[in-house]
């Protein structure tokens, strides 16, 4: 009887969970945004324009705080390849709301990925694993997840804010800007 209790609890047990975090899972994939896409149909846009546009654009990841600091990251890709990374961090007034850069750096081809700050040099393809590997993943009982792409149909933002919390809660990938460039 013993067995048959322990095969019960290591084969079926975790089958149904693993199958409720799948529901939860699919839920948050089937999510569509304001532009009207949900996360595969984005993705299956994504690789009709890459491949449109020569797998060239340049994207800014976006991180900014309530309080007015932020940074952004500017990534240029060509051919799919990362070749320059910009980051810079700013304030933003609250009596005007002009914005006062902090600190500014630059990468290119041959020292990317040299500073900590900003964010990592990926390909908008690799943002896309890690919005389903680390964001799309997250409970909705306990988060509040967002999937958006822009007019394009290019991912714009993923992530998840945990229920209840007010302030700098978002954790995920923000695009600001996105735009093909020249294929030369």
């Amino acid at each position: 009887m013993k067995f048959l209790h322990d095969i019960f609890l290591f084969t079926v047990v975790p089958v149904i969970l693993f199958s409720c975090s799948l529901e939860t899972f699919n839920d948050n994939l089937e999510e569509k945004g304001e532009n009207g896409y949900t996360f595969s149909e984005s993705r299956k846009q994504w690789k009709k324009l890459k491949g449109k546009n020569g797998n060239s654009y340049e994207y800014v990841m976006l991180e900014q705080s309530f309080t007015g600091f932020g940074s952004e990251t500017t990534i240029t890709v060509k051919k799919g390849k990362v070749i320059s990374r910009v980051f810079h961090t700013f304030i933003i007034s609250d009596e005007d709301g002009t914005k006062t850069l902090t600190f500014v750096y630059s990468e290119d081809r041959e020292s990317l990925g040299t500073h900590e700050e900003g964010a990592l040099p990926v390909t908008i393809d690799e943002l896309y694993k890690t919005c389903l590997s680390q964001y799309l993943i997250a409970d909705p009982e306990t988060n509040t997840v967002y999937f958006d792409t822009n007019e394009e149909g290019v991912i714009s933002l993923c992530g998840y804010v945990p229920v209840g919390c007010q302030d700098d809660c978002f954790t995920g990938i923000t695009i600001s800007s996105f735009n093909w460039i020249s294929r030369k």
